[in-house]
């Protein structure tokens, strides 16, 4: 791994699982010396977190975290609601059993990791389900527009999960999911589908 890559991860992590605030600014020379590299490894790391949508970088200013409006939260869940909807559909016509093997394996994770209270464990998991379901699409061009917002989106679900009963009421409708689409009721999964990615947004109001 590069230089530049681990910087990534290191910021990418500390935004997405909370570690940093939404608005907060970044010090590249506090980054640096933390990491115990140069800046320029750091500099590049955040063009690249800029590109995802995870810093604004402001000239003549400096660069800070992302910090979503309610328009921003509201565009990015509709999308995403959108393209799971039509991974969903798509996986289920095409590789229906690797889908459903992929949603299990995910589910069983995150039980494991909310009985023992490891929540980026958690997150991970919960990241892993819907993964399954955009990457069994089959559809690459599909995967590529998810991968767009989806960090974004991981922050936002990480702030959510912290409130009392987001994460049983979440895991819940995974479970249910899985198992509407083994009944194959795809339309009945893919409507729980939308409420569950669109809680991000109907929790603003």
């Amino acid at each position: 791994m590069s230089l530049t890559q681990k910087a990534y991860q290191r910021i990418r992590n500390a935004i997405v699982h909370g570690g940093l605030a939404f608005g907060e600014q970044l010090s590249e020379t506090q980054i640096a010396k933390s990491l115990g590299m140069s800046k320029a490894p750091v500099r590049a790391a955040l063009i690249q977190l800029k590109d995802k949508g995870l810093v604004n970088i402001v000239p003549q200013s400096g660069t800070y975290v992302f910090s979503p409006t309610a328009k921003d939260v509201r565009g990015l869940s509709q999308l995403r609601a959108m393209l799971e909807n039509e991974a969903l559909h798509e996986a289920m016509k095409h590789r229906p059993e690797r889908l459903l093997e992929r949603l299990d394996a995910a589910v069983a994770e995150m039980k494991t990791a909310l009985a023992a209270k490891n929540w980026p464990a958690y997150g991970s998991a919960d990241n892993d389900y819907h993964r399954a379901i955009v990457e069994e699409s089959g559809n690459p061009y599909l995967v590529s527009a998810y991968y767009l917002g989806a960090a974004a989106l991981e922050a936002l679900r990480v702030r959510l999960q912290a409130g009392g009963g987001f994460r049983d009421r979440s895991i819940g409708e995974q479970v249910e999911m899985a198992k509407l689409l083994r009944a194959r009721k795809i339309e009945e999964a893919a409507r729980l589908l939308r409420i569950h990615i669109l809680i991000i947004h109907d929790s603003l109001h």
